[in-house]
């Protein structure tokens, strides 16, 4: 009874016109992928130095101790030496504040300084971010991360790059030094996302908000250009300040440039699950603008996704399933989706076994992405101490 209702169910015509969609967006991802491999350059490397011009790196940090003090380091072992490290401790309960003193005694250039009480309406980071850019002297500012490392020409070359290219935001797409198992696996969603998702060539020459993607790991302004769009004051409640940013640059027709700098810079986000869990949960949603609709068509691709290209599989090996022209079209997406993640495991080099888990990589982004809608709609979010509600007036149908 149950392997006549399946075969009735899973007929080749009840899905065709659903395969037929899942095809196209799935060659979409392949394209898109291809094409970046020309588009998604490497940050180039420069031979000849400038320090010509005062550039303020900024780094909040709160309860960073850790991770804060390696940071510093590759920032002062920098061939750019005409900068002013800023440092804003956020009311760290642990010892991120002292090893910040302890650094800023050894070099000038370095800066501490305490973070203002939280102010109504606003995030932590936010302003924290606010706080910092008041405090920047330089002609560029640079937000980094207090848990990204980067390496000895980083700065350097995306000066130059930034001048000579007349980028108002270069930002840089970091490796991720991952000790979870989540957020490994997370680590090559995203990079499916940017390379398969984003065509860098229209997200370049078209100044569409949507076409960005902007890390805050490194985001190097032209600080004229910064305080044009309203810094962090127009963004004050965004979780998502990166994103945020980025689509800010674009909408008021300044340039924005990706690179990609996976094995140049690194970041550690998350020590615990639980860690990761809230940071997404904080974030996915509000990525997406807080659209409803947005989110839902998305989710229901990826899960069409997950579904459409195992499951007709999952139910012929166990025998209730006989119709092959539907397990034909199932395989054929099982291909295609197999050639989009094998793009990305060339690109960033991950390991060959990549391609072969993307049902359980995007099952995973699934639950993580109901999970941010969730708490964003009916719940609050906590994240470092710190409790947000969203308003529901951002929600977006």
């Amino acid at each position: 009874m149950a392997e006549s209702l399946i075969n009735i169910i899973f007929n080749y015509n009840n899905f065709i016109y659903w395969y037929i969609s899942l095809f196209i967006i799935a060659f979409f991802t392949i394209v898109t992928g291809l094409t970046n491999f020309l588009w998604l350059k490497n940050i180039p490397s420069q031979k000849n130095n400038t320090n010509s011009k005062l550039v303020s790196i900024l780094i909040p940090a709160r309860n960073e101790e850790d991770v804060i003090e390696s940071t510093i380091k590759s920032i002062t072992n920098q061939s750019y030496q005409n900068y002013e490290l800023i440092i804003l401790d956020d009311n760290s309960s642990d010892a991120t504040k002292s090893i910040i003193q302890k650094h800023a005694k050894l070099n000038h250039k370095i800066e501490q300084i305490n973070g203002s009480p939280l102010p109504s309406g606003w995030l932590g980071k936010n302003w924290a971010c606010h706080q910092l850019s008041e405090k920047a002297k330089g002609e560029y500012i640079l937000f980094i991360d207090a848990d990204t490392n980067i390496d000895k020409f980083i700065l350097q070359d995306s000066i130059i790059a930034l001048q000579k290219e007349k980028i108002d935001l270069l930002t840089l797409v970091p490796g991720r030094d991952t000790k979870l198992i989540a957020d490994h696996a997370m680590k090559k969603i995203i990079s499916w996302f940017i390379v398969c998702w984003l065509p860098m060539k229209l997200a370049i020459n078209l100044n569409a908000p949507f076409l960005s993607a902007t890390f805050g790991q490194f985001m190097l302004f032209k600080k004229s250009s910064f305080t044009q769009i309203g810094g962090f004051i127009a963004i004050k409640d965004n979780p998502v300040d990166d994103f945020q940013l980025g689509r800010n640059i674009k909408r008021s027709l300044f340039k924005w440039m990706l690179y990609d700098a996976a094995f140049r810079i690194t970041t550690r986000t998350y020590n615990t699950n639980k860690d990761l869990i809230s940071g997404y949960s904080k974030n996915i949603f509000p990525a997406l603008g807080y659209s409803i609709s947005i989110f839902l068509i998305i989710f229901l691709i990826l899960l069409s996704f997950v579904l459409g290209s195992t499951l007709p599989i999952a139910l012929y090996f166990l025998g209730l399933l006989h119709n092959q022209e539907l397990i034909l079209l199932c395989i054929t997406l099982l291909i295609l989706l197999f050639i989009s993640w094998e793009i990305v495991t060339i690109r960033f080099k991950y390991s060959i076994f990549t391609p072969f888990s993307f049902p359980i990589l995007i099952s995973l982004v699934l639950l993580l992405a109901l999970r941010s809608f969730i708490d964003n709609v009916f719940y609050s979010l906590t994240w470092k101490g710190r409790s947000y509600k969203t308003d529901k007036k951002k929600l977006k149908i």
